[in-house]
């Protein structure tokens, strides 16, 4: 197995812990670190343990205005192994050049210490000037698009998307995307059940998409403050290929089924039937994505029986049928 191979996946599913490392450099972008951060630490305080160290070729460094950060440890001279690589943008009017040259130079001999690395906005321009996004697809903010195609002039930059994943390199447009990109990654590292509680946390009811096939409609439906209702899709996102029967949701809530309906309804903007049929579609979407299964060994295991009511259901929503889907999706990846 290749370095590149042995260094790819996840973090495990059942790690209670994960280590996470900041990039600290000057002229750093407030929400570029704070957003994913913000991920971080309301998974930490709901199930997990996460470990944040912040490391940077300065003790301390003007950050917003007057304010002040210190405590950045030093760049160690080999990073101990972390499950991810923190790398916020920085304004270009305060980049420093020998420090720039100081942390690509330390990207260069510790990037393989890193199970993935996650570029916030401009963090994506240290990445290509440490040579590593040759052959890669990438983006960045889009008013530095044409300066990242021109420092990797191999990579695949990526114009219209708000993130993307190559192997361990998440980069992302950067300001707000990279709290997307945090949660996408919090989702594989610990599964959907600790991502759909952050992102309730956080009041962010539906999760915007980057350029692989995503899990929005995980979120979908829950802006709203009723906790019951929570707990029946909660429920039903942890197990949507399960028989979900009115009377069953309805007496989970504590409701009526004919107040169940309607409340759904209300709050939610979807039929609890739609609701189902759209989770049943995401899990059949990554199946079809993540497998070489057929359609009616996909249609079984996302809950929609048989191939036949998987194909009206996806004719619904989709306008390409699911074979031509599936392959443009596989294309897409390759590319």
């Amino acid at each position: 197995m290749s370095e590149e191979q042995q260094h790819s996946h996840p973090p495990s599913p059942r790690a209670t812990t994960l280590r996470v490392a900041v990039l600290m450099m000057p002229g750093q972008v407030p929400l570029d670190l704070v957003g994913p951060l913000q991920v971080l630490q309301c998974a930490d305080r709901l199930s997990i343990d996460v470990q944040v160290r912040y490391l940077g070729p300065q003790a301390a460094m003007q950050w917003l205005g007057p304010l002040t950060l210190s405590g950045i440890d030093p760049l160690p001279e080999q990073l101990p192994t972390q499950d991810l690589l923190l790398i916020p943008g920085q304004y270009r009017n305060s980049l420093e050049p020998l420090t720039q040259q100081e942390c690509v130079a330390w990207l260069k001999s510790n990037v393989h210490y890193a199970n993935t690395l996650m570029t916030v906005c401009s963090g994506t321009l240290l990445l290509a000037d440490a040579g590593l996004l040759e052959g890669r697809r990438c983006t960045t903010h889009h008013t530095l698009i044409e300066q990242l195609q021109a420092k990797a002039p191999q990579a695949k930059v990526q114009r219209d998307c708000i993130f993307t994943e190559d192997g361990r390199y998440l980069t992302s447009a950067g300001i707000s995307t990279g709290i997307d990109t945090m949660l996408y990654w919090l989702t594989r590292a610990c599964g959907h059940s600790l991502a759909l509680a952050v992102a309730r946390e956080m009041v962010l009811y539906l999760r915007r998409s980057g350029q692989e096939p995503q899990l929005g409609a995980w979120l979908e439906g829950r802006n709203h403050v009723d906790e019951r209702l929570h707990r029946v899709q909660d429920a039903i996102c942890a197990a949507p290929s399960q028989i979900w029967r009115l009377e069953t949701l309805a007496a989970q809530a504590a409701m009526s089924e004919r107040h169940f309906r309607r409340q759904f309804k209300s709050l939610t903007g979807m039929l609890v039937g739609d609701y189902i049929m759209g989770l049943r579609l995401q899990r059949a979407k990554a199946l079809m994505t993540e497998t070489t299964w057929t359609l009616a060994r996909i249609a079984e295991a996302s809950g929609f029986g048989d191939e036949r009511q998987l194909r009206r259901s996806w004719a619904r929503q989709e306008k390409a049928p699911p074979s031509v889907w599936r392959r443009a999706s596989s294309q897409t990846r390759r590319d």
